[in-house]
């Protein structure tokens, strides 16, 4: 272990410490691997050394570049269509479906006919939807498959509930404190039932207006959720607060940091990850590796660094060995997840050329270069 100014600090570089700032607090924990990103950052936090472990990150970087071309399939098959076909997705979409008819008719026997919500039974075939693939992977790959069927609210909560139970469990939490995290997500858009369906449904931009209207829905989630007895505190706290961000940027009240509900962090990871990823009325979905960019541009600030650091890293891994399509009109397969930049994998193309899309920005940046970056346009 060795302190490092932060002029000194460079991509791939791991924490030996927490890094704390001028009131103790964490910014960065232990053993996360330094982005551009973050480096960037700990200045504005007037953070200016960090204790960094020994640096033995190039060795295990061409290690496992290696490994991963020795190990990446020659198959030129869909991973989209593959997962598409098959049995398992075949059963998962069918229980999905089966599952956002009964939230639909719960919810609505709810409100307008004054009957129990039944909100341990969805919860319990929600979590039933998680045990049918044995890793988070098989979970992933099911809601890539899914996000051209339903953009309803029903089927972004479910969403929601599952990304948010992966990410608990990434983060170690007990089971108990797991399913209390699926909870959260499955329950936390509930608010928008109560805003009129012709501005949730408007296929073009919102007026500021209707934003406002819009912003409601998290204060509407909390009365609505008030009524009923069997939602726990931290579900109801979910819905006020799954748009509050850390740096006090959100709404409805612009809390920050600690003042923030842990599920709640949670849920807004969930939350933005599955809205961006997935088809709208008003768009078309954004390809996962977009998604994982912006939230690298902005994570450290306005999201708990731990939580965002720990989804980045699990879910860019998720899709190792995807086929993939790029800007420049090529396709191959992601064999390799960058530590320093989970947005810029390295990919083996069809003709075997193998492209580091982190080195190939870096250099442009370097240069100063126009060219434009190749990028991943789609996982295939």
């Amino acid at each position: 272990m060795k302190k490092v100014s932060l002029i000194e600090l460079k991509p791939g570089m791991v924490t030996a410490e927490d890094v704390l700032n001028y009131d103790m607090k964490m910014v960065v924990p232990k053993g996360v691997v330094l982005t551009e990103n973050i480096i960037s950052r700990l200045e504005s936090y007037s953070i200016y050394y960090v204790s960094v472990e020994n640096e033995v990150m190039e060795q295990l970087y061409n290690k496992s570049i290696e490994t991963a071309v020795k190990q990446e399939t020659s198959a030129k098959e869909s991973s989209k269509s593959r997962i598409y076909n098959s049995e398992q997705f075949a059963v998962f979409s069918r229980d999905f479906n089966q599952c956002a008819d009964h939230f639909k008719d719960s919810l609505m026997k709810a409100l307008y006919k004054h009957e129990p919500f039944n909100a341990d039974g969805l919860l319990s075939e929600t979590m039933q939807l998680m045990r049918q693939g044995e890793t988070h992977v098989s979970v992933f790959d099911m809601l890539l498959n899914m996000r051209n069927i339903d953009d309803s609210i029903y089927a972004h909560c479910i969403d929601v509930a599952l990304i948010s139970n992966m990410l608990a469990r990434w983060l170690h939490f007990s089971e108990e404190e797991q399913r209390l995290a699926t909870a959260c997500g499955l329950f936390h858009d509930v608010g928008k039932f109560m805003l009129p369906q012709t501005i949730l449904r408007k296929p073009d931009r919102l007026t500021p207006e209707e934003f406002e209207i819009i912003k409601t829905h998290t204060t509407e989630g909390l009365h609505l959720l008030s009524k009923f007895s069997n939602i726990p505190r931290e579900v109801r706290n979910a819905a006020l607060m799954h748009h509050e961000k850390c740096d006090g940027s959100g709404y409805p009240y612009g809390l920050k940091g600690d003042e923030i509900d842990k599920y709640s962090k949670i849920v807004t990871i969930a939350d933005i990850f599955d809205a961006m990823t997935s088809e709208r009325v008003y768009r078309s979905a954004m390809c996962p590796f977009t998604v994982i960019k912006s939230f690298e541009d902005e994570g450290i600030q306005k999201y708990d660094a731990k939580y965002i650091l720990t989804f980045l890293e699990n879910v860019a891994n998720s899709y190792l060995n995807h086929r993939v399509s790029l800007s420049n009109g090529m396709e191959g397969n992601v064999i390799f997840i960058n530590q320093s930049d989970y947005s810029l994998p390295i990919i083996k193309c069809d003709n075997d050329e193998i492209i580091n899309l982190q080195d190939q920005y870096y250099k442009n940046i370097m240069k100063l270069s126009n060219q434009k970056n190749v990028s991943i346009e789609s996982i295939i």
